[in-house]
C-alpha cells in the first residue's frame, strides 16, 4: 500500500510527463527539421536498487533535465550596467517541473556545471511556458547552422521515403 507521500509523488510525476508529452508533440510540429536535436533522458528511476546501480554504472548523473535540445543558439543576459550581452550557448536544458514541483539539489547542482560547460538550463511548469521559451530560443539560432540543418531533415526524410518505396516494392514482388 503507497504511502500519502509516495501518491503524491506518483501524481505529481504524472502531471510532469502530461506537461513534458504535451511540449514534444507541440515542438515536433512546430519544428519539424529540429525534431532529431530534441530528446529525453531517461534518468528517473523505477526504484529498483540493482538497475539503479547498473545505470549509474552507465554512466547516469542526478539533476539531468528532462529534455536536451542539441541546437547552439545566442542568448542575451545583461551584462555590466545592464547592457545586453550575446553568449553562444552550446544547447539547452530543460527541467518539467508540476506547479508546486520543487527543484531538488542534485538538479541545482548539474544546472550550475551545465551552464559552465556554456549550455542553458531552464525550469518550465505550463506548455505556454515552453512554447514561449522555444521560441526565443530558436530566433537566435544561427541562419548558417538552420539552413545546414534543415538540409540534412530533407535528406534524411527523402532517404527514408526511398527506403520505404523499397519496401514496399519487395513485398509486392515487383520492380519500381
Amino acid at each position: 500500500m503507497e504511502t500519502r507521500t509516495e501518491t503524491i509523488i506518483y501524481n505529481m510525476r504524472h502531471e510532469e510527463s502530461n506537461l513534458q508529452q504535451q511540449c514534444v508533440a507541440w515542438f515536433r510540429a512546430q519544428y519539424p527539421q529540429y525534431a532529431m536535436l530534441l530528446t529525453h533522458v531517461p534518468n528517473e528511476g523505477n526504484g529498483n536498487r540493482v538497475s539503479g546501480a547498473i545505470h549509474k554504472a552507465e554512466g547516469t548523473v542526478a539533476g539531468v533535465p528532462d529534455l536536451l535540445l542539441f541546437l547552439p543558439s545566442w542568448y542575451p543576459e545583461k551584462g555590466k550596467d545592464d547592457a545586453t550581452v550575446w553568449c553562444l550557448v552550446h544547447g539547452l536544458g530543460i527541467e518539467m517541473k508540476s506547479e508546486k514541483g520543487k527543484v531538488r539539489q542534485s538538479q541545482k547542482d548539474f544546472k550550475k556545471m551545465f551552464e559552465a560547460a556554456g549550455y542553458r538550463y531552464e525550469i518550465v511548469r505550463s506548455l505556454d511556458e515552453f512554447k514561449t521559451l522555444i521560441k526565443s530560443y530558436i530566433t537566435f539560432v544561427h541562419h548558417a547552422l538552420a539552413y545546414e540543418i534543415g538540409m540534412a531533415h530533407k535528406a534524411i526524410k527523402e532517404a527514408a521515403e526511398q527506403r520505404e518505396r523499397e519496401h514496399f516494392y519487395k513485398v509486392i514482388g515487383k520492380q519500381p
